[in-house]
């Protein structure tokens, strides 16, 4: 039941960005709650603390085993939130394609599961790459904006963005 209820949270989290450009006021809204509710010090950025709790929370709910490591399968069953999207604008090949693509990048050492040392490597490389002014904290516009896997499969949505 708890991975379930983290499996809802985080799918709220991380389809926000995506609702963001098809519906700017609700996707506003949603957004800034997904950001706050990451925020959990409410200070109105994220740390890298934050940011590593909301990642073992994400690690936990792929993990459909728990057996500690994320399978090609675990990672593509896990919905980011935009399955629903991807379905209604007929992008579930290109949509499973990107999973494919960041899986691979995230499988560091290409044994066909992702560790959870992989992760956290992963997790800290996004939080880096999204910190656009290198000040080692995540504003809400870098947050929405910045991570690899959100950029991927919203470009395997909509094309044209």
């Amino acid at each position: 039941m708890k991975k379930k209820i983290i499996s809802l949270s985080l799918g709220v989290l991380l389809v926000a960005p995506t609702i963001l450009a098809a519906d700017e006021n609700e996707g506003r809204r949603l957004a800034e709650l997904a950001f706050a509710s990451v925020d959990s010090a409410e200070r109105g950025f994220i740390d890298m603390g934050e940011f590593t709790t909301f990642g073992t929370d994400v690690f936990a709910s792929m993990d459909g085993d728990e057996n500690g490591k994320i399978s090609l399968d675990e990672y593509m069953g896990w919905d980011y939130g935009m399955v629903s999207v991807a379905e209604e604008r007929d992008r579930m090949d290109a949509y499973e394609t990107a999973l494919r693509v960041v899986f691979a990048f995230r499988d560091r050492d290409g044994d066909g599961e992702i560790n959870k040392t992989e992760h956290r490597q992963s997790m800290n490389f996004d939080f880096q790459r999204a910190d656009l002014n290198g000040d080692a904290v995540l504003t809400e516009r870098e947050f929405l904006n910045g991570f690899p896997v959100m950029v991927a499969l919203r470009a395997a949505l909509d094309p044209d963005l």
